[in-house]
């Protein structure tokens, strides 16, 4: 674990660092295919190794800070590649795809 000695980047993670976030929760899809957990761990330890989560004591506080923006930033990176693939595909709008993902959703 690392201190809290470093500066925040308040413009949002990297470009290739959410790139990189993206590939590796398509990484965790097709280990979940397989249907084994050690793939599914090796696949998501990525996002710990490449800096998409991080874990920082703030010593002052003495309390633990969990960045997740990166991997969040991934998954959109992803989600909204699909949904604009499916709105593209189906010849409806992003707010119509929406709809009906959120209609699957709530069952």
């Amino acid at each position: 674990m690392s201190t809290h000695d470093h500066e925040h980047d308040h413009d949002g993670p990297d470009e290739d660092l959410v790139r990189r976030a993206g590939h590796i929760i398509l990484d965790g899809v097709t280990a979940s295919d397989v249907e084994n957990d050690d793939a599914m761990e090796l696949a998501f330890g990525k996002l710990l190794e490449i800096d998409a989560i991080e874990v920082l004591m703030d010593e002052e506080e003495g309390e633990l800070e969990l960045d997740i923006s990166p991997l969040m930033s991934g998954v959109l990176l992803v989600v909204s590649e699909l949904v604009d693939e499916l709105a593209q595909r189906d010849g409806s709008s992003r707010e119509d795809v929406l709809a009906r993902i959120r209609t699957r959703i709530d069952g």
